[in-house]
């Protein structure tokens, strides 16, 4: 699966006082049907424009043609704290915000466990899809500097050590990082000039642990460190991939049950960062 081409077919922007925000529509077209997923993913990797955050991004596939996927997205510049919080902004608190990330995601396994297949106990040419999301935390908080290269090296990874936001503690590995945003700031409070960063990290919420299943099927089986051929028990070559014991060894019959194979995506960091 994948994104062929995406086209910005609108475009506007509103300020104001109490907040302000970029709204953008992309057409996306992917090699296969109905593929929200990897349009949403290629909207969401765009550059963030300078100062704003991701606030939220809605896909679903155009009525018109299946390849095509409409993809709205809002960026807005994180709201910074009223100075009467406390007259030095590097001492003012955190500000929590969260949200849930809605997206659609293909699934090999239904509720109960069975295979998605059809009838004939063979896969779909493209796996069904299903609504997933996670909770989205948002922590904005005032910084005497900007560590970019620091922030890089910890970008999506996952969290190595418990931690606390606001009273609640994410065990290790359920917290992975997004890119953070800045935004850097003047502010000058009864004849004093703070200059500081308004920073806004996002951290996506997972109890999983961000890991990713999938059953273990193959065309080949691995036998004495060599790849060698499936064929189907009557000789034929299988029309789809054939189920794995797990191991790299094929299951007797092609109607088996794979087993599950656990894949980790996303590297693990200690990311060192006061989210008070």
């Amino acid at each position: 699966m994948a994104v062929t081409q995406t086209r910005r077919i609108e475009h506007a922007e509103s300020f104001d006082m109490n907040n302000s925000s970029i709204q953008d529509k992309y057409l996306v077209e992917c090699n296969v049907i109905k593929d929200i997923a990897s349009a949403r993913a290629a909207i969401a990797a765009k550059p963030v424009p300078s100062g704003y955050w991701i606030w939220k991004i809605d896909a679903r596939t155009s009525k018109s043609n299946p390849l095509w996927n409409e993809v709205d997205i809002e960026y807005q510049i994180p709201s910074i704290p009223d100075p009467g919080d406390d007259p030095n902004p590097l001492l003012r608190a955190s500000i929590l915000s969260s949200s849930y990330e809605e997206t659609m995601e293909s699934y090999f396994e239904d509720s109960k466990g069975n295979p998605a297949a059809n009838s004939a106990h063979q896969r779909f040419e493209n796996f069904p899809m299903r609504r997933n999301g996670n909770l989205l935390l948002q922590i904005t908080k005032n910084f005497a500097s900007f560590p970019a290269v620091a922030y890089d090296n910890i970008k999506l990874t996952l969290n190595q050590s418990a931690v606390t936001i606001k009273g609640t503690t994410y065990v290790a590995r359920t917290l992975l990082f997004l890119p953070a945003t800045v935004a850097e700031t003047i502010e000058q409070i009864q004849g004093q000039k703070y200059h500081y960063f308004v920073t806004t990290f996002r951290l996506l919420a997972d109890h999983k642990m961000h890991l990713h299943k999938i059953d273990d099927r193959g065309y080949n089986e691995l036998v004495n460190d060599q790849w060698d051929t499936i064929f189907n028990p009557n000789g034929s070559l299988p029309n789809t991939p054939y189920p794995l014991d797990g191991k790299g060894r094929k299951k007797p019959k092609p109607a088996d049950k794979p087993e599950i194979i656990t894949l980790e995506p996303y590297a693990i960091a200690e990311w060192g960062i006061d989210f008070s």
